[in-house]
């Protein structure tokens, strides 16, 4: 039995029966009450029960993370990062440098490349010679295109050059040959040639992942990770080792579709598990990325009118794989960037209602909802889907993203306050490793709608999110999305005792005050996952 009182802080609780407080008692990880600190002290200090001493920090509800990707967190941790490379040359000399230290049948592996910050990509004949004969493959920043060199393509068996992909596509130079690009599911027999990872290599990956998400004080996260670990059955029991050993993170997990008919073997259910690792909806995609091309617009893309963007499933596949979930008591929880996407979602979650009926299970989701129509608001509110939100993509995407989808689209696009003014149940996410894992970087992005430091107007001021907005999101707001909202969220008696502990007062902040806040502390379950030692 585990009692522990936590005072002295200055506490948000984000309940509207309790706003405020000084002191929180907390039994076998769950909250028991929450006051100040005399009335806690009374009420509940006595032989047994240990006091935390928070010295005046801040205390919240919990940050979690609503859409993140564990696995490739930790994945990219031991590649080539080119996030920061802003050259042809700097790029090809890390390639060649990473080529001089591994065997001749080791892959190259990298991430993070964005062409609107280099001068120009590399050629294949460029990437052949650099990488020594190694086989490469390196995602652009959003792991929906990638640079391959022939080797590669050799071990994967396919023949770029003679040949288009059955799904996704190869790029083209102006004469017709393959240019090393790779878009969408071209790239599966890529990642199927590489040596698999054993399952200590997968529990080592996960563990490194949560570990730095704990330091950024996330107290759980939204991820989806069967396309790294592949058997529900490891990834069940990487998480229960994990926290045996230690590592306390609650993992809500999303179910890449060609993995989902696992649950029924192994008579899994939805939000099955425990309090630590729950089993949530099924995980499917409609289209790719806009710094691809392919993110499905209605319409052409600004600089780009021969194309607008790739649809993953036809409507009849897409429907087929939601009913498939809705027969088994799941949702679906569906990457939808572009408009056109949005909307095949948005009509397939409306066929499922019409035909089942709008009850449990809780809750679909779209994941993005970057470019909509004003139409599709409302009927988004009516089909009560929720929408995970990723504010952190105003920096990443602006300014380059106006060129692409032009100004007009953009009206109605990354309206992260027209939505939740809507009524519509928002959640915030960083998409990491795409975009930065911390929960307070989203929080600023989402405040100023602006880049880390401030480099010109913000981006649709309209749109900017206060502090208390911004705040829900990575807390009531991801607690919805999972259907958990009585369990987590806020600091509520009978919640799970999840807390995020900062240096300062979040609500009186400004914006690059919040960025700048430091994690003094994560505690998950009434128990210390992460401190930088000042709470004791």
């Amino acid at each position: 039995m585990e009692h522990i009182i936590l005072e002295n802080g200055i506490i948000t609780t984000l309940d509207p029966n309790i706003p405020q407080a000084e002191s929180i008692y907390i039994e076998n990880g769950k909250i028991i009450a929450v006051g100040t600190k005399k009335d806690i002290r009374h009420m509940y200090d006595r032989a047994g029960v240990q006091r935390i001493d928070c010295k005046g920090a801040y205390i919240y509800p919990g940050f979690v993370d609503s859409h993140m990707h564990l696995s490739l967190v930790g994945q990219k941790l031991q590649m080539i990062d080119f996030r920061e490379v802003r050259s042809k040359g700097e790029m090809l000399r890390l390639i060649r440098e990473r080529a001089e230290t591994i065997p001749m049948d080791e892959w190259i592996v990298g991430q993070g490349w964005q062409e609107s910050m280099l001068d120009e990509l590399p050629r294949l004949e460029e990437l052949d010679e650099s990488s020594l004969g190694r086989p490469l493959l390196l995602s652009r920043i959003c792991f929906h295109s990638y640079l391959a060199n022939g080797r590669a393509a050799e071990l994967a068996g396919v023949r770029p050059h003679q040949e288009e992909p059955e799904k996704g596509a190869y790029g083209r130079n102006t004469e017709g040959r393959w240019n090393g690009r790779i878009y969408e599911e071209a790239s599966l027999p890529f990642h199927q040639a590489q040596p698999k990872p054993t399952y200590e290599q997968k529990k080592s990956t996960i563990r490194q992942a949560m570990e730095l998400a704990l330091q950024y004080g996330l107290t759980a996260v939204h991820t989806e990770d069967l396309r790294f670990i592949e058997s529900v059955s490891d990834l069940i029991q990487i998480h229960r080792e994990c926290c045996q050993e230690g590592t306390y993170l609650r993992t809500h997990q999303l179910i890449y579709q060609p993995h989902f008919d696992q649950l029924e073997e192994l008579g899994l259910h939805f939000q099955g598990g425990d309090e630590w690792m729950r089993i949530g909806a099924m995980k499917l995609f409609s289209d790719g990325s806009l710094g691809s091309w392919t993110a499905w617009l209605q319409e052409p893309y600004a600089d780009n009118p021969e194309t607008n963007g790739i649809s993953i499933h036809t409507d009849e596949q897409l429907l087929h794989f939601a009913e498939h979930a809705r027969k088994r008591g799941y949702p679906i929880a569906v990457h939808a960037i572009g408009d056109a996407a949005a909307d095949q979602v948005i009509r397939t979650i409306e066929q499922l209602q019409r035909k089942y009926g709008t009850e449990e299970p809780p809750r679909h989701r779209l994941i993005h909802a970057q470019i909509l129509q004003s139409s599709m608001i409302e009927r988004i509110k009516n089909a009560k889907i929720a929408l995970d939100l990723q504010p952190i993509f105003v920096q990443g995407d602006f300014p380059w993203v106006v060129g692409r989808v032009g100004e007009q689209r953009l009206t109605t696009s990354y309206a992260w306050k027209t939505l939740i003014e809507a009524g519509i149940p928002c959640a915030g996410g960083s998409d990491a490793p795409i975009e930065p894992l911390s929960p307070l970087l989203g929080m600023y992005a989402a405040m100023t709608r602006n880049h880390h430091p401030a480099d010109h107007s913000d981006y649709h001021e309209s749109q900017k999110l206060t502090a208390e907005q911004a705040l829900r999101l990575y807390t009531l707001g991801s607690a919805y999305l999972a259907g958990e909202e009585h369990e987590r969220g806020s600091i509520t008696p009978q919640k799970y005792a999840d807390f995020t502990i900062l240096d300062r007062d979040l609500t009186r902040c400004t914006p690059e005050q919040i960025r700048d806040a430091n994690v003094l502390a994560t505690i998950v379950n009434g128990k210390i996952a992460y401190t930088d030692s000042s709470i004791t």
